[in-house]
């Protein structure tokens, strides 16, 4: 069995750039969910470091397999919405899990 895939999305902060929590969590994350669920989609978490942080939020999500992460469709969809919640571009790292803890 292939190890699940993880993708860590990390939007910077600077003095000008904006971003729209409650579009975030109430409209973006379901749109992902229902686009990407069915094709192996299993979590997502998000955070924030408090206003001090140099970051607006961290996404962790988790899926399947880093080949389901390879050919995931309605990409450009997903991409296209970033722009209705905030101007900042993300970092993205793409790993797998090799441990994890059992609860």
């Amino acid at each position: 069995m292939p190890s699940q895939a993880v993708v860590q999305f990390i939007y910077p902060k600077s003095a000008a750039s904006t971003f729209n929590m409650e579009y975030y969590l109430n409209t973006h994350w379901p749109l992902v969910e229902k686009l990407w669920g069915p094709q192996g989609l299993l979590s997502w978490s998000v955070t924030t470091g408090g206003d001090e942080a140099d970051y607006h939020v961290q996404a962790v999500v988790f899926w399947e397999s880093l080949d389901v992460v390879k050919n995931l469709t309605s990409v450009e969809e997903v991409m296209d919405d970033v722009r209705n919640f905030t101007d900042a571009t993300p970092t993205r790292w793409v790993g797998t899990v090799v441990g994890q803890s059992k609860k």
